[in-house]
């Protein structure tokens, strides 16, 4: 019997329709866009090529419960940043849909937390739904596939839409705000995983993988996680540093000049001398 396979589904479907100014590309945004263009592209080929090799390549990088099973405790924890890259090679509104709203709620993240916040958000939302669906079919006994971006492009939809509850968007000609069209998009979610949950099968679609990401992208915004950087908390922590070596130094150039001025440079240590030296060095 094979196994199930999912994606995480198209995100919003063919008729959602957003209006924009189309202000130019964010550059972690861009980057995200072709690297999954790219990725996708490459993919489509290798399975008009070879089923086989495309076979390889979604065991491999797609979310594969049965090779985290099998391999424990030595797990391909790469698949949890890795399937968001690949996308349905036989339907193509999979990654349009996701590529389509990560454009538009990327665009407003991305301005608003800076390239690296909005990558962590990014990515921080498709690992834990990565583990949501993971944790689900390993407490199962599912032996299934996933691979796709929408758990990451609905923690960036919900961070966004709790940022701007109240920014108004268009869905099918008729005004919305964002915080209504995020509840319309999680009630779906929620409904489809409770009827999946009720007749013990599948859709097809990964839903727990979805709310995975709206349960990030929501209490990172409401906890301040959002604004976290840990690659500019670092550079700023190294920089307090620097500057207040600098000051010891100082401080301490001044003591050697007094002291040189009462008893001479004889009267210095080889240590003394030594950072007299380096520091003079340096100016």
């Amino acid at each position: 019997m094979a196994r199930p396979s999912f994606d995480d589904g198209d995100f919003g479907g063919a008729g959602m329709q957003m209006r924009s100014v189309y202000p130019p590309l964010t550059p972690a945004l861009k980057r995200l866009l072709i690297a999954n263009g790219a990725i996708f592209l490459f993919s489509f080929l290798l399975s008009l090529g070879s089923e086989e090799l495309y076979g390889q390549l979604l065991h491999w990088f797609g979310m594969d419960v049965g090779l985290w099973r099998e391999n424990a405790p030595f797990v391909p924890v790469w698949q949890l940043l890795s399937y968001g890259f690949l996308h349905s090679t036989t339907n193509l509104m999979h990654i349009v849909m996701n590529m389509i709203t990560l454009y538009f709620f990327g665009m407003m993240l991305e301005q608003e937390l800076g390239a690296r916040r909005f990558l962590i958000t990014y990515f921080a939302s498709q690992v834990l739904g990565g583990l949501f669906f993971l944790v689900l079919a390993l407490a199962t006994g599912i032996d299934s596939l996933m691979i796709g971006a929408s758990g990451a492009c609905f923690g960036v939809m919900v961070a966004a839409a709790t940022l701007w509850p109240r920014r108004p968007v268009i869905l099918y000609f008729v005004p919305l705000t964002l915080r209504t069209l995020a509840l319309i998009f999680v009630g779906i979610e929620v409904f489809s995983f409770l009827l999946v949950l009720k007749g013990g099968g599948s859709d097809g679609v990964s839903h727990i993988t979805h709310l995975g990401g709206i349960v990030y992208g929501y209490f990172a915004v409401r906890s301040g996680l959002v604004y976290w950087d840990p690659v500019g908390a670092w550079g700023e922590r190294r920089a307090t540093k620097a500057v207040e070596s600098a000051a010891a130094d100082d401080q301490r150039m001044d003591q050697l000049l007094e002291k040189i001025h009462r008893e001479g440079m004889a009267s210095l240590s080889k240590g003394e001398r030594e950072f007299l030296k380096r520091v003079s060095s340096r100016r």
